[in-house]
């Protein structure tokens, strides 16, 4: 492949890698976020008697989803051991949370 159709096709491809670094970064400090106001608001919940599974259900669900995507786009095995804990843990929450807990 000659230099001058390498660089037509990385044009084409509009892809800005200093874009997707910044969204992966962006993604992190979102779950970073979405798990300590989740903190929050269980304990909270938890100390009114109220039901708090459904959140911890929702953060699980959502990081084993991005853990999940990423272990298939990289092959990483991190992300798989993350995806399969946080996929556990999603399914204890739902379980006690249909229980009432």
């Amino acid at each position: 492949m000659e230099r001058k159709e390498i660089l037509k096709r990385a044009q084409d491809e509009n892809l800005d890698e200093r874009e997707l670094q910044v969204k992966d970064k962006s993604m992190t400090w979102s779950y970073i976020v979405m798990v300590i106001m989740a903190s929050v608001f269980s304990f909270i919940r938890s100390e009114q008697g109220l039901p708090m599974m459904d959140l911890c259900a929702t953060v699980s669900g959502s990081v084993c989803a991005a853990m999940t995507y990423r272990f298939i786009k990289t092959r990483n095995i991190e992300h798989l051991i993350i995806s399969v804990i946080m996929f556990a843990i999603m399914i204890m929450a739902i379980v006690r949370f249909c229980m009432g807990h």
